[in-house]
């Protein structure tokens, strides 16, 4: 059992720093890193709960569903972001790109 809360805690920190020193140099908004790191915490938690806690439940069916809505809005949410700044940046020298 502490075997698993070790290992569990281990696979949430590590996932958490290998995501802020991939984005460390690239992201200068301080919003986009937290909500990076948020992301990277809670999509590690629901791995946790899947994948290394088998019989023991860290969230109930509640909260599980409600986990992966909110994991599937930011999914969505990260990507309209990145991809609408993408598109801004390449259609920037010319406006008659976006009609």
């Amino acid at each position: 059992m502490i075997a698993g809360i070790v290992l569990g805690l281990c696979v949430i920190g590590g996932s958490v720093y290998y995501v802020n020193k991939m984005f460390a140099d690239n992201t200068q908004e301080i919003l986009v890193r937290f909500i990076l790191l948020i992301f990277t915490s809670l999509v590690a938690l629901f791995i946790v709960d899947k994948v290394i806690a088998w019989q023991v439940k860290l969230l109930s069916d509640d909260q599980n569903g409600q986990l992966f809505d909110l994991i599937k809005t930011l999914v969505l949410m990260i990507f309209s972001y990145y991809f609408g700044t993408k598109e801004g940046v390449e259609t920037n020298g010319d406006q008659n790109k976006k009609k």
